[in-house]
């Protein structure tokens, strides 16, 4: 038989791109899945794709193009909060990433709008700025809360999209941190906004800055915030006047103003006994609440405006009402919040 060394080197050649072409697959399918664990990667399929990825990693600590994704911990799941809407694809989800925790609901049915911080005098929320409707209470960590809402959206179809977000949990809340975290949230809302078709107005995420940590103590003449315009007490504690959808004025030593939107209003105690806060009259007062309500556009819903005896009192409204001062405070303070949102006429207070 007569050697024919070109047919050895074809079949023997075929033999070498077959290998070759199967180990390049192998790694290539190798090399995939190694990116899928790239933390970009987790971050991007965390919350039903919903996040902001380049923010959240930032505010995490890792850059996007890190390829470190051993320990960098993502976890997600999806959840339903009311049997009354019937919530886009992918909402509601709530999710950690890397000791990041972050929630995406619609704001009707919202299932916690105050995240990890309780509604008290202790935590005062703080606006955020640049055209965003949203807040910030700085404790042992920072949450920021963010309302949008959607104009192409009904009631039983949310009404518009709430995102809330925790700062890591072992990481000091910083100036920078509340930046990161800002950033997080009100860019997180807005990619839900895109990926759900809700038709919204979002801020301006170039004009964000850091939140203030907390609120300030001033002589009731000098404020300019919350407490424009009061005038029962010598000395007040406010924040900024903004686009909050929570805002907070404390008569130092007599009583605590509070106004509240949408699902924080949903939020408040008692809330199954009446769509007014709690009540189901607009305005009244009762043994420790005296308060007053509008009715507002989109996922704002009812705005509920109310005071309390500051912490430490024991002053029942039925037994020490309020006085003439602190009525007009409350009606004054529910006036001007009212006007910022966009909001009608508070209802009045009963004589």
């Amino acid at each position: 038989m007569t050697w024919d060394h070109r047919t050895w080197l074809r079949r023997h050649g075929r033999r070498r791109l077959i290998g070759s072409a199967l180990t390049l697959a192998v790694l290539g399918a190798g090399y995939c899945g190694f990116q899928l664990q790239y933390p970009a990667a987790k971050t991007a399929r965390a919350c039903s794709g919903m996040l902001a990825v380049d923010s959240v990693l930032d505010l995490a600590g890792k850059s996007k193009l890190s390829l470190l994704g051993l320990g960098f911990d993502v976890s997600s799941r999806q959840f339903d909060v009311s049997d009354d809407v019937k919530e886009p694809a992918g909402l509601a989800t709530r999710c950690m990433v890397d000791g990041i925790e972050i929630a995406v609901e619609t704001t009707a049915g919202a299932l916690n709008a105050y995240g990890a911080y309780q509604d008290n005098e202790k935590t005062s929320p703080v606006p955020l700025n640049g055209g965003w409707q949203g807040l910030m209470v700085t404790k042992f960590e920072a949450t920021a809360s963010v309302l949008l809402s959607c104009k192409n959206w009904s009631p039983n179809q949310g009404s518009g999209i709430l995102v809330t977000a925790d700062s890591p949990y072992d990481v000091e809340v910083t100036e920078a941190v509340r930046l990161k975290l800002a950033r997080a949230a009100t860019e997180t809302a807005q990619r839900a906004a895109e990926k759900t078709g809700c038709e919204t107005e979002p801020g301006e995420t170039d004009k964000l800055t850091a939140p203030a940590t907390a609120a300030r103590t001033v002589s009731a003449g000098t404020a300019t915030g919350t407490c424009k315009g009061m005038t029962s007490s010598p000395t007040v504690r406010e924040t900024a006047a903004a686009k909050s959808p929570v805002e907070e004025c404390v008569l130092v030593g007599s009583l605590r103003l509070v106004a509240a939107y949408g699902p924080f209003s949903d939020a408040s105690e008692a809330v199954v006994n009446g769509k007014y806060g709690g009540h189901d009259k607009p305005s009244g007062v009762d043994r420790s609440t005296a308060w007053t309500s509008a009715t507002c556009q989109g996922a704002l819903g009812i705005g509920y405006y109310h005071a309390s005896p500051v912490e430490g009192s024991d002053r029942k409204f039925t037994s020490d009402p309020l006085t003439q001062e602190e009525r007009a405070d409350l009606e004054h303070f529910a006036e001007q919040s009212a006007a910022r949102h966009g909001c009608g006429a508070p209802a009045a207070l009963p004589s």
